[in-house]
């Protein structure tokens, strides 16, 4: 097994980065919402990595943190749920997120994710949720305001913005609107993504 990868970001594609690792291009695929917090092409990384294989091929898949990788091992042991379903979770949800929705058997937040029907979703749940409270911090302070986030994303949503680009407006307009209300994250988010 390939515990990590690390080398020089090649090149950023649609899922997926090539990392030259001593003249070798790996092709490594990785949550969508990481990707815009890659650094520049040339630039070191490195990606703690599972392989799976299948009768198709051998595919590394990469993750920023440990926690994103053990979440990404749990998800591959649930029924139903293969690497791509794992990944399009962890495209979305950041580690704490998706603790939190399996620990409060929040099954609306987990259907969300591309692939993810109300079914497999119960089935995460109901598989994980004893088995997930090692990766996530319960005293996180972002759980106090995640109702706040969540009706912004799907005033985002209903106005036709994807999930991730959602969730990437809402990070960055969040940050200096501590306690703002809904209305005014929104337009903040509006304002990014108009650019």
């Amino acid at each position: 097994m390939i515990a990590f990868i690390r080398g020089k970001l090649a090149d950023i594609q649609a899922g997926s980065v090539i990392i030259d690792v001593g003249g070798i291009g790996y092709k490594v695929q990785v949550p969508l919402s990481p990707q815009y917090q890659l650094p520049a092409r040339g630039s070191e990384i490195m990606l703690h990595t599972s392989l799976v294989v299948r009768d198709d091929g051998f595919y590394l898949y990469g993750f920023q943190s440990k926690n994103e990788l053990a979440f990404f091992l749990r998800l591959l042991n649930v029924s139903g749920v293969g690497p791509k379903g794992a990944l399009a979770v962890l495209s979305i949800y950041t580690p704490g997120e998706l603790g939190r929705a399996i620990a409060g058997e929040n099954i609306a937040v987990l259907i969300k994710a591309p692939g993810i029907g109300k079914k497999t979703a119960a089935r995460i749940i109901l598989e994980l949720k004893d088995k997930v409270s090692d990766l996530f911090d319960e005293a996180d302070p972002r759980k106090i305001v995640r109702g706040r986030e969540d009706d912004a994303l799907e005033a985002l949503e209903a106005l036709g913005y994807s999930a991730v680009e959602g969730r990437r407006a809402l990070k960055e307009a969040g940050a200096g609107l501590v306690d703002a209300p809904v209305e005014e994250l929104v337009r903040s988010a509006l304002r990014l993504l108009v650019k």
